[in-house]
């Protein structure tokens, strides 16, 4: 599976059904971002390649993607029901556009805007075409200095965007940011749910099933928003339909109303080449 130029050039992964006749799941760690490798998580299935049932799967403390594999493989299908979903935008000012007015012909009123590779001027201009046209996400994803992003947001009110994701390089300085704020990939590994708690501005927690460990791994976190009023948001790892489809139904499985769902990676595929 390929991606059209961007951060991740090739994706991996593999296709598990664990009962004839029933749904398949899919195990894919993102390169550089899960903790286990490809390989190590099909070992693991290897290992646990008994495993039949949820009964079973909760005994076992298994590396995230191969969880939310066995999980998705698992667990009973949903009744058809509507899931709210974010749109991606990421690339050129020029890519951006052209992937809004498309996003939009369908319907999308929610969408995520990756800054980090625009310039600020760029991103202004990109915001302000955008921002009366879908509910916004920005995502920094830590790529700019505090003053530096501070000076930026300081010219949008703070009701502009749906949130606005990760900043900040330095993550122990979140709490200086005015805005809805979500944090992503800053947690567990730099601010612990203690750190969230002190962060006022604080809307959404990003949750990424395949990396973090499926239903199981969300549940406390979810349980967690709930008593602070805080937002469990589910995002892709760049999965295939496979994958995508389970997350929109563990956001299902969460809530009866969920935030809008970020599965809009699937957009950014060139391929799919079984191997």
């Amino acid at each position: 599976m390929k991606l059209r130029r961007y951060n991740t050039p090739k994706r991996s992964g593999i296709l598990v059904q664990v009962t004839k006749d029933g749904p398949w799941g899919e195990v894919a760690p993102l390169p550089d971002w899960s903790r286990e490798t490809l390989e190590e998580a099909r070992a693991e299935l290897e290992k646990y390649k008994w495993v039949t049932k949820l009964e079973d799967l909760r005994k076992l403390d298994l590396l995230p993607s191969v969880r939310f594999g066995l999980e998705s493989a698992l667990l009973p299908p949903l009744p058809p029901g509507p899931v709210p979903l974010s749109a991606l935008f990421m690339g050129t000012p020029q890519e951006i556009l052209a992937q809004a007015k498309e996003r939009e012909a369908e319907g999308y009123l929610s969408a995520k805007l990756k800054v980090s590779q625009l310039s600020f001027g760029e991103a202004h201009e990109v915001i302000e075409q955008l921002a009366s046209r879908f509910f916004l996400r920005i995502d920094v994803n830590r790529a700019w200095n505090t003053e530096d992003s501070l000076q930026f947001f300081s010219k949008y009110p703070k009701d502009l965007f749906d949130y606005v994701e990760e900043p900040f390089k330095n993550p122990k300085e979140l709490s200086r940011f005015t805005h809805p704020l979500a944090v992503d990939e800053s947690f567990p590994s730099d601010l612990s749910l203690n750190d969230l708690e002190q962060l006022e501005h604080l809307k959404a927690l990003i949750y990424k099933p395949m990396i973090q460990g499926g239903l199981k791994g969300a549940l406390p976190l979810q349980a967690w928003c709930q008593r602070r009023g805080v937002q469990l948001v589910l995002s892709s790892s760049f999965e295939s339909s496979v994958g995508l489809d389970h997350i929109a139904a563990l956001a299902r499985r969460l809530s009866p109303n969920p935030p809008p769902v970020g599965i809009g990676t699937r957009y950014f595929f060139e391929e799919l080449s079984p191997s």
